[in-house]
Order: structure tokens, then sequence, then C-alpha cells
């Protein structure tokens, strides 16, 4: 079965994320920010969708979150009281994971948004 892929009438935005830990904690904490984030931001209203990513490389874990948006406007739902979507919004035991502390994501175009399922 092919996946059908055509370019975007009008583009999405994709909000990408990313952090390191060390690999004693890459398990532990694939398990805390998916239950404390990722599943949080797939209950933003206007999210159309996420998907998480995890490298497990040498002595650390790098993961990396892509959420899906109509504009920066519909990101704003990301924070309260409408803040800056390119800010991260740290969890509550980041620092205690992470080897740095990322304050801003990185904002692309998405032209093609093609994802068969499994099959």
């Amino acid at each position: 079965m092919a996946v059908e892929c055509k370019l975007l009438a009008t583009p999405l935005v994709g909000r990408i994320w990313q952090g390191r830990t060390p690999i004693a904690r890459a398990d532990e904490y694939l398990r805390y920010s998916f239950e404390h984030g990722i599943q949080e931001i797939a209950k933003k209203p206007q999210c159309l969708g996420v998907q998480y990513f995890r490298k497990l490389n040498g002595e650390h874990a790098e993961f990396r979150t892509v959420s899906y948006w109509r504009s920066i406007e519909d990101m704003q739902a990301m924070h309260a009281n409408g803040g800056d979507p390119r800010r991260v919004a740290p969890l509550a035991r980041d620092p205690e994971f992470l080897l740095e502390l990322p304050e801003f994501v990185d904002l692309v175009e998405v032209h093609v948004n093609s994802f068969g399922g499994s099959r």
C-alpha cells in the first residue's frame, strides 16, 4: 500500500523541541516526558498531531518532539496566558533530567504531511 504524498495548499507549522539526558536516565525520562509533556501537548485543542523521537547516542539520549499546528497563533495554546510559542515550556522535573535547558524551539514550515500508519 503506497502512502499518498502531495504538497499542502497551506503549509502547517512544525514546532521542534530538542533535549538530551544521560543514557542511564533515558528510559525514565521517556516515560516521564511522555506522561507529563507529550500527552499534554496532544490534548491542546489546536494541536494537529505530535511525534516523539529518541536517539541513543553513546553516553547520551537525544529527544526530539515535533508538534503540528495550522499557525503560530494556534501554538499559543502551548502556553498559559498566550505566551511566546517559540519559548520552551519546561516540565517541572526537566532540570533533574536534561543536560541543558533549552530556552527556545525551532519553528519550520511543513509542506508535506503524509503518514501511512502501521501496515
